[in-house]
């Protein structure tokens, strides 16, 4: 009997060894994920900085495996940007709905700074189209809308030319052209275009295109 008892014992203390050793492990998988996001944000943040590295790699991988630090990356990455509309108030970006990690980086970087006055002046858009930033008000109307540029996006449905700021943000204004593929369009420069504006999800302010003529690209 004292022997059947000290077996029992034995094999006890081997299952408390393996359900430590496997907690340790887990424990150890999730450290060494965060590490890994944050090392890709790194990355981004230096490629931006540096204009070295493989940024499509790196945002690839943020997007498909560390959502929080690709939200980070977009909005730096996005308003890190040179454009004659670039907002340099940290208050007003992040009133915009900008990341505060991210906007803490664009202040590391001379982009915007905090305390500006925040009742600055709407841009004056070329000849006097409606700003990106107010079209979600104007849902269910025809206007012509204008905004900086932020990215041109080919996917298997068409051309998505995202203004004021990028893909992911909701609070980014869309030209959508579906079926249709449009000549690169230089870095920096003003785009706008008339119809009809909608909410995507109720959320997201677009306008469709048919005719690629009728985006109207300003310097």
């Amino acid at each position: 009997m004292k022997g059947r008892w000290r077996k029992m014992g034995v094999a006890l203390v081997a299952i408390a060894t393996v359900v430590s050793t496997t907690a340790c492990t887990s424990v150890s998988s999730s450290s060494t994920q965060a590490a890994s996001c944050s090392q890709l944000l790194a990355g981004a943040i230096a490629y931006e900085r540096s204009g070295t590295g493989d940024i499509d790699s790196t945002m690839q991988t943020l997007s498909d495996s560390c959502s929080d630090e690709y939200e980070i990356a977009v909005d730096y990455l996005s308003n890190s940007a040179d454009s004659a509309f670039s907002i340099d108030s940290c208050d007003e970006l992040i009133g915009y709905g900008v990341r505060e990690e991210s906007v803490a980086l664009l202040e590391q970087d001379g982009r915007c700074s905090f305390g500006q006055a925040e009742a600055a002046a709407d841009p004056e858009w070329p000849d006097g189209g409606l700003g990106w930033d107010h079209a979600r008000e104007h849902a269910g109307t025809v206007q012509r809308v204008c905004g900086p540029l932020m990215s041109v996006r080919d996917t298997d449905d068409g051309t998505f030319v995202n203004v004021g700021r990028d893909y992911p943000s909701a609070d980014r204004f869309t030209f959508i052209f579906w079926d249709i593929y449009l000549e690169p369009i230089e870095t920096g420069a003003t785009v706008c275009g008339s119809g009809e504006i909608y909410l995507y999800e109720g959320v997201v302010a677009q306008m469709e295109m048919r005719d690629p003529g009728a985006l109207e690209i300003w310097p």
